[in-house]
């Protein structure tokens, strides 16, 4: 299902996480994959999951563009990007912001975005596909979030400010915000309390896995996908559909089912 045979991705932090659960996802789809991070055992994970590396600063404009250069150099075309690369400083308000954290932020996961939305329209092919990762907190407002919640709200306007671009060439520009999801970046914080918090908030009852995260890639890269654009996919469990308690006792003009007025 969802063929990828003779496609050509890039994956940015594409060495863990969703990212990785993503190329292995497109790779067994019959995909050509370059893992583009920062990671110094970058090039041994992409080795073990037959994929090409590329080192990369994704916050650097002429970094992204020898990206595309290299890829297009190793497969001679590129037919999908993921904009996966990102920091995640969750837990700082405006209190604790400072222009060293915002800047950082802004740069990695709205900077890598624009240029790789901008070099994507230069090196896709026609039909091409570009897909960003997003996030929750960027379609809802959550504590200790300034600098994260709004490099990631940045990156849902910038899905749509892409496709529209985009389109003459029918490359699609699509996001995907996922929840709370069950990688190093959460698991790796000893005694989370965010997991709880989410296993209590979310309707399904748990976190997400990333190869959930990468399903929904896979299809937004296929050809099905081909008239869906400038949209932002929630994979969150129901975490954004609305809150699953709240406790309300219903006025007294509410009988039997009825409603009583000039009470």
């Amino acid at each position: 299902m969802f063929p990828l045979a003779k496609k050509a991705a890039i994956v940015t932090g594409g060495a863990a996480g969703i990212g990785l659960a993503i190329t292995q996802r497109f790779i067994a789809a019959g995909a050509v994959v370059m893992i583009a991070d920062r990671r110094a055992e970058g090039a041994e994970i992409a080795r073990a999951a037959n994929a090409e590396f590329f080192k990369v600063d994704v916050s650097e404009e002429a970094n992204v563009a020898m990206m595309f250069d290299m890829a297009l150099e190793r497969f001679g075309r590129v037919d999908i990007l993921v904009n996966n690369a990102g920091i995640q400083p969750l837990g700082v308000g405006f209190a604790g912001l400072t222009d060293e954290l915002l800047r950082r932020t802004l740069d990695v996961n709205v900077n890598s975005v624009a240029f790789g939305i901008k070099h994507a329209q230069r090196a896709l092919v026609d039909a091409g596909r570009v897909i960003n990762i997003a996030s929750f907190v960027g379609l809802t407002a959550t504590p200790g979030g300034a600098a994260y919640s709004t490099s990631k709200a940045a990156v849902i306007h910038l899905t749509k400010l892409g496709a529209i671009e985009l389109a003459p060439r029918r490359i699609t520009v699509n996001a995907i915000s996922p929840g709370t999801i069950l990688t190093p970046a959460v698991t790796g914080i000893a005694d989370n309390p965010e997991i709880p918090f989410i296993q209590r908030r979310t309707p399904l009852g748990r976190l997400g896995q990333p190869e959930e995260v990468a399903a929904l890639a896979h299809f937004l890269a296929s050809d099905e996908a081909a008239y869906i654009t400038g949209q932002n996919i929630a994979i969150d469990g129901g975490l954004t559909a609305g809150w699953t308690e709240y406790e309300l006792a219903p006025p007294a003009n509410v009988q039997g089912g009825r409603w009583v007025d000039d009470l």
